[in-house]
């Protein structure tokens, strides 16, 4: 169970990532994650309101939640700043990379256990996950200048972030339940966003506002049903094994861009599909 939710997360975030780079184009990349935090956060507070589940909330995890928003917010800006100096080409696989960051910190910090056969089908399914984003081609002709070295270290930031992030959210789990850790998170990294995009200045109307809010309501149903989904995993297996049973998110807009614009995947990239498979597998046999 605790691989499937690790998929359905997969799934969830996959989507939510291809929904969201074609709002960015309306309205710029921040102001998309900011509108989608904000859009998730009245559902997930009536549902906190009704189930209380803030009972249990101390001031020390009160603390720990108002960082875990700053590495939430930082994690974008490191992510969207990577994008922005590109290549995608090799900015996205090394993204991808973020369940190998969540796995060493839930074994490090958490203490958990991994056999060898775990070990290895966990390692299968997040490296098949980097291989299947990146487009060997692509990389071959990207001249690594000082500009792109710059890129290049973002996103190895961003992977650092988002792996940080994804483990926060899980690890106050066995104290305050699924839904608290979600929130929390979320409100506060919301607040980090919009100080950051009023601090920006910048202002772009949407040319179709009504289509605008619907994908924002469309994201904020995505990305907060990833968490969902990775959270009430970790009730069911390891942090690790739900981190990399999510890893494959990459792979979602693969196959979207197959499936709706014909596009090609590369030799090397169906290779890393054929990986994750194998991986998650295999994960799902041995764990």
């Amino acid at each position: 169970m605790g691989v499937a939710l690790g998929l359905g997360a997969a799934l969830s975030w996959g989507l939510a990532d291809y929904f969201a780079a074609v709002a960015s184009r309306e309205v710029g990349a921040l102001r998309v994650v900011l509108g989608f935090h904000l859009a998730a956060l009245l559902p997930l507070a009536i549902a906190v309101l009704a189930t209380g589940a803030l009972a249990r909330l101390g001031l020390g995890e009160l603390v720990g939640f108002v960082l875990l928003g700053a590495v939430g917010w930082a994690s974008y800006l490191a992510f969207y700043g990577a994008l922005e100096i590109g290549p995608i080409s090799v900015i996205s696989p090394i993204v991808s990379g973020y369940a190998a960051v969540t796995v060493v910190l839930a074994v490090i910090i958490v203490g958990e256990s991994l056999s060898m056969a775990q070990a290895l089908s966990i390692g299968l399914t997040i490296a098949g996950a980097m291989v299947a984003s990146a487009d060997v081609r692509a990389i071959a002709h990207t001249r690594m200048e000082r500009r792109s070295l710059l890129g290049l270290a973002l996103a190895l930031c961003a992977m650092g972030l988002l792996g940080a992030f994804v483990f926060g959210v899980s690890y106050y789990r066995g104290r305050l339940g699924w839904l608290a850790p979600i929130f929390l998170a979320r409100g506060f990294a919301a607040v980090f966003l919009l100080a950051h995009v009023v601090a920006s200045g910048e202002r772009r109307r949407p040319t179709r506002p009504a289509r605008l809010l619907t994908t924002m309501a469309l994201l904020a149903a995505l990305d907060t049903g990833g968490y969902v989904c990775f959270n009430l995993g970790v009730g069911h297996a390891a942090t690790a094994i739900v981190a990399a049973a999510s890893a494959p998110y990459a792979v979602v807009p693969i196959v979207m861009g197959v499936s709706l614009f014909g596009e090609r995947p590369t030799p090397v990239q169906l290779g890393g599909v054929a990986m994750v498979i194998a991986g998650v597998i295999t994960l799902g046999a041995v764990g």
